[in-house]
């Protein structure tokens, strides 16, 4: 029996993600611009200016770059990240929420930090702002956020006011049951990710570890 399709990724869909903690270590250069030249200029200037406040307490190094989706490495990077790369190259919308960044394109180049993301860290709804910037500068229609429900980087999506902003967003979420979540919740969405990307994610979907997956339209 054919099972339809939940969810998938249109061209003017835009891919919202959480980072990692694990980080790859390392060089790979990269042309690719910083989300900063996609916002109103006051919005960037005030996001560069809230990543440079941070920097000392994330110990943020940028010695070396790399694009951020190669960067991370975590589970959920571990089994997404080469379907993140196709899409980015495919033109595809893919924005990441970083603890030391704040917002960040999927290929922007990015060094080495030390910080779980917190919405404390940012100032009051500079975050929301980007997003939305971000969003009408790329002629988005539709947001589909890939992240645990309980996270801060979940409660940032809630906070943003996507009715005003005529954009229909969803927030899709690995529901774990029993042991071991920190490590199956990030792989099943990373598996996630890519299933999203590469074919679209229906109800049937379960992660490699037999994770479901629940929605919440905002």
């Amino acid at each position: 029996m054919h099972t339809s399709l939940l969810l998938q990724l249109f061209k003017d869909t835009l891919l919202l993600i959480p980072c990692s903690g694990a980080k790859q270590r390392g060089s790979k250069p990269s042309n690719a611009v910083s989300i900063l030249s996609a916002l109103d200029p006051a919005r960037a200037a005030a996001l560069a200016n809230a990543r440079a406040a941070l920097r000392e307490k994330a110990l943020v190094d940028e010695k070396t770059l790399m694009p951020a989706y190669l960067r991370y490495s975590g589970q959920l990077y571990e089994h997404g990240s080469t379907s993140i790369g196709g899409a980015v190259a495919a033109g595809q919308r893919v924005l990441i929420v970083s603890g030391g960044y704040g917002l960040l394109l999927a290929d922007e180049p990015i060094g080495m930090y030390e910080k779980r993301f917190a919405l404390s860290d940012w100032p009051g709804s500079l975050l929301e702002g980007c997003i939305l910037d971000y969003a009408r500068h790329e002629g988005i229609r539709s947001v589909i956020a890939v992240m645990s429900s309980t996270t801060d980087y979940a409660k940032l999506i809630r906070r943003v006011n996507w009715r005003r902003a005529g954009l229909e967003a969803t927030i899709v979420s690995p529901v774990a049951h029993g042991g071991g979540a920190l490590a199956k919740v990030p792989r099943a969405q990373g598996q996630a990710i890519a299933a999203l990307i590469n074919t679209g994610l229906d109800q049937a979907w379960r992660s490699s570890d037999s994770l479901s997956l629940e929605t919440e339209s905002l």
